[in-house]
């Protein structure tokens, strides 16, 4: 079998200060009474402080329950980071990597310095448990299609085949071989997700029902380790001094705040407790002002998110009328995304297409090389409610309904109650009363298991839905329109031309081709008005001036801090 050897890329940052904490890893490196010795001259300590929303309670990585804090705190066989140049696959967990002349076989060298937590090596067998755990029929794990093209795991999962028999192996302790069915192009860009993350069979096996319930349970091979966890306050991450680029992790410690509101998180940042912040609306705006002025630095880039509206395709909705094109494409046309952004947000890019910018193909940005395909047929009717009226009664007609359109009630059905979300739900019930002359009704429920079952029930004409990718190809968005598949994304859409284009993608590895069956694809949807999709999602972060190397990430974890440190803060 002949071979080709992809070249390697290392993980590299700026030389600073590192130390050790205990409890995450031990080490005898004399660093750690240098950064004693800083902390005690007045000089900066590598602390950052951080605010998030929410804690997760899910630490299986194979179950992806807690992408942006498993990311960092493990490590798979690539990591997937961004700086001001786009995002970036390096090697992380292996060191190099040969594929077969045909694609199919892909052997991965591993660290021969990676360590867990305790100490123990990270070997190929931890690789070779954790994507066999992933496919087995006892877990039920949502990812594990990821590796079904792996020979012998889709038969694993549905009971008609072995573990023996799956493809995923260590060769060695540091080489594990992958055999495919037939070559992937997207294969490798799933090598990020956390589902393909080594497993400590030893520790997942003594856990049982356990694992990934009590962190205390877990050992870390990545760059950080969770070492405590105050429930509903505070969450503290330290380095982890085992990992084996651990000379490039410069902060000792990470601090998550749990804090729920926004103006108390930019009072916060303010004073200078929060180094890092996330936000919108009103203070998005002010904090904008302050980076123009250099007051704050302000990181903005595409984030592979589509937000969008879907239609009850099974049933036609509530109100029986969402089964018609004419009808759909006027909801959808009547909105202004621009004024909504601004009005609701203050920030995001309006979508006229649903795969994000931020998706890469072929080494480019897929919306430069494609047009956003609901554009054209949007401009013929925007701002145009007289024809978009007539439009929609057009749709009425073809039903065999006569009723005045004063008369007609949609349902739009969602969930939450930040300012935010209520302010979206208000903009869309006056924007459609408004602009097409029907009458709106919310169905607004408390929790996401609410608004499940309320969708369940068909207690809806429309619902907020949308996509965030799990891995960097148009695929992954395309997929979630295949029938049956996503149906809390598609609205139960099924087109059989579009589930032939899918199926033809199987084994293609032309990129010409691909990106026409994508293309395709993609126009299909709107020709259909599969969806109404509304904006694409941007990363917006604001760090204060101290904060240097700050690395974030759009399919691993969501804020890198692996090479980041403090400098200028003064303790």
């Amino acid at each position: 079998m002949k071979l080709k050897r992809r070249s390697v890329l290392g993980m590299m940052g700026a030389a600073c200060l590192s130390a050790i904490l205990a409890g995450c890893g031990g080490s005898d490196d004399s660093s750690s009474a240098a950064v004693s010795s800083a902390a005690q001259s007045g000089t900066d300590t590598q602390v950052l402080n951080i605010r998030t929303t929410a804690f997760g309670n899910n630490y299986d990585v194979q179950d992806m329950g807690w992408r942006w804090m498993m990311a960092a705190c493990y490590s798979g066989l690539y990591r997937n980071v961004a700086d001001d140049t786009g995002e970036h696959f390096v090697l992380d967990g292996a060191e190099s990597v040969d594929v077969s002349d045909d694609g199919t076989v892909y052997t991965f060298h591993l660290q021969p310095n990676a360590k867990w937590s305790d100490g123990q090596p990270v070997t190929a067998h931890d690789y070779e448990y954790g994507w066999k755990r992933l496919v087995n029929p006892k877990y039920l794990y949502d990812y594990a299609s990821f590796i079904f093209n792996v020979v012998g795991a889709e038969e694993y999962y549905n009971g008609t085949g072995t573990a023996d028999g799956v493809m995923a192996v260590a060769v060695d302790d540091y080489t594990f071989q992958v055999t495919l069915k037939i070559a992937d192009p997207t294969f490798e860009a799933k090598l990020v997700a956390t589902p393909l993350y080594p497993t400590r069979e030893d520790l997942a096996e003594t856990a049982g029902d356990q694992w990934g319930k009590d962190w205390t349970l877990c050992v870390y091979n990545g760059p950080f380790c969770m070492s405590e966890l105050v429930e509903d306050n505070k969450m503290v991450w330290t380095k982890n001094t085992n990992y084996w680029n651990a000379d490039e992790t410069h902060l000792e410690t990470v601090n998550w705040y749990l804090v729920g509101e926004d103006s108390t998180a930019a009072t916060m940042f303010d004073n200078g407790e929060l180094d890092v912040l996330q936000t919108s609306g009103d203070y998005s705006r002010k904090y904008q002002s302050e980076a123009e002025a250099g007051q704050v630095q302000m990181i903005t880039a595409d984030y592979p998110g589509t937000v969008c509206l879907a239609f009850d395709h099974k049933n036609g909705g509530k109100s029986g009328l969402m089964g018609n094109l004419k009808i759909r494409k006027a909801l959808s046309y009547s909105i202004n995304r621009e004024e909504m952004i601004d009005a609701v947000y203050g920030r995001y890019e309006p979508a006229y297409g649903f795969i994000s910018p931020a998706i890469t193909f072929d080494g480019k940005s897929y919306r430069s090389q494609v047009e956003e395909p609901m554009l054209a047929d949007y401009n013929k009717y925007a701002g145009d409610y007289d024809a978009l009226k007539s439009l929609f009664q057009e749709g009425l007609s073809e039903l065999g309904m006569s009723t005045d359109l004063s008369s007609v009630t949609v349902t739009y059905l969602s969930y939450g109650s930040t300012v935010e979300e209520s302010s979206f739900r208000e903009y869309l019930q006056q924007t459609w009363q408004q602009n097409l002359g029907i009458q709106v009704e919310l169905n607004t429920v408390g929790d996401y298991s609410l608004f499940t079952a309320e969708r369940d029930a068909g207690n809806f004409d429309l619902f907020s839905a949308g996509w965030y990718s799990d891995y960097n190809d148009p695929l992954d968005y395309l997929n979630t329109f295949y029938t049956g598949l996503y149906v809390s994304v598609s609205g139960g859409y099924s087109n059989s031309e579009y589930d032939a284009l899918i199926d033809s993608l199987a084994g293609e590895n032309d990129n010409a081709k691909r990106l026409s069956i994508y293309t395709q694809c993609e126009q299909i949807l709107f020709d259909d008005c599969a969806t109404i999709p509304l904006y694409y999602s941007t990363k917006e972060y604001f760090l204060q001036n101290w904060v240097k190397d700050f690395r974030w990430s759009s399919f691993g974890a969501s804020q890198e801090f692996y090479i980041t440190y403090i400098e200028g803060r003064g303790f």
